[in-house]
């Protein structure tokens, strides 16, 4: 299987996840709907998450490096906030932004060996808005969400200075909130960053068109 169908593949396997977990946390609220209570108006989300960087051919040769050596995924955490403003038959329409960091590693950072090959670090860090569709009531709701941000994505030697610069990054993705108590929720995102290609200037290289995926799990309150 080749890099691309690779990549194709882990991209179909994350939107089959969104659109099942969608359709379970759905079906029953939409049942249910001349009942249900409608979604509070404001939720925080604080969130663990797992961010896929792939392996991208040209943003790694730039920086004069083979993609065997970068890091295909980094951990990290999403914090965000959301109000919910209207309500429209089975639709709410809400607005929010989160704040996205994630770094990933490959291999073994050698601090007394500066002779062997340095480990890598890929670094993410995204700014998103978003506008959001909800379907669901007050105690559990599914939503689709995507709005226009900035991000940086770096990938060097770990342990050096490096400058990244901002990119515009559209994000888009969906996932679900169950609140167990009266504040506090189980919550999930699956959420892709299509980056804005940067040119290459005196002092950095240039980046290409990259889309990441990441996968964001944790609580949210009211």
């Amino acid at each position: 299987m080749t890099m691309v169908d690779r990549n194709r593949f882990v991209r179909a396997i994350c939107i089959a996840v969104l659109l099942v977990t969608w359709f379970l946390s759905s079906a029953p609220v939409l049942a249910q709907e001349e009942i249900a209570l409608p979604i509070d108006r404001f939720v925080t989300d604080v969130r663990g998450s797992l961010a896929l960087f792939g392996q991208n051919r040209q943003f790694a040769s730039t920086r004069g490096l083979n993609t065997s050596m970068t890091p295909r995924i980094g951990l990290g955490f999403e914090v965000g906030a959301h109000a919910y403003l209207y309500r429209w038959r089975v639709i709410t329409i809400g607005v929010g932004g989160t704040v996205h960091k994630s770094v990933g590693t490959k291999g073994v950072i050698q601090a007394e060996s500066p002779a062997k090959a340095p480990a890598i670090r890929a670094n993410f860090f995204a700014i998103s808005p978003q506008l959001s569709l909800n379907f669901g009531s007050r105690d559990g709701w599914s939503y689709l969400s995507g709005g226009l941000g900035s991000s940086t994505l770096g990938l060097y030697p770990a342990g050096t200075e490096h400058n990244t610069r901002y990119t515009r990054a559209l994000n888009y993705g969906g996932g679900a909130r169950w609140f167990t108590s009266d504040h506090v929720a189980f919550s999930l995102d699956l959420r892709f960053y299509a980056l804005t290609p940067l040119p290459r200037t005196n002092l950095q290289p240039g980046s290409p068109r990259i889309t990441l995926a990441v996968f964001n799990i944790g609580a949210s309150f009211r």
